[in-house]
């Protein structure tokens, strides 16, 4: 098989991140949005600005749980790029010294 053949390889959890992302944005600007112009149309553009401080606490209830494993994951991830580097690092000084 030649080189321009070959499949790339698949970053599943790139992937995973960037769905739940769009389906983060999804369910908010449903909830806000699509909450807020039923409320302008069935009760009125008075009772959306009465309801829309409720509608935006509860997209606050939505993201902070969405936050702290995202913000986990990050700090994981930064954690194992800084093991992989230190770990190439030592394995190119390794090739080094049997070089000699």
């Amino acid at each position: 098989m030649s080189k321009d053949n070959e499949p790339r390889p698949s970053n599943t959890r790139r992937f995973r991140q960037e769905s739940d992302r769009k389906y983060l944005y999804l369910v908010l600007s449903t909830l806000v949005v699509v909450g807020g112009l039923l409320i302008a149309i069935i009760y009125g553009p008075q009772s959306l600005l009465t309801a829309l401080p409720c509608l935006l606490g509860g997209a606050a209830l939505i993201l902070l749980p969405w936050t702290v494993p995202t913000l986990i994951q990050k700090w994981r991830d930064g954690i194992e790029e800084g093991a992989r580097r230190e770990a190439e690092a030592i394995g190119a000084a390794g090739k080094d010294k049997g070089d000699l």
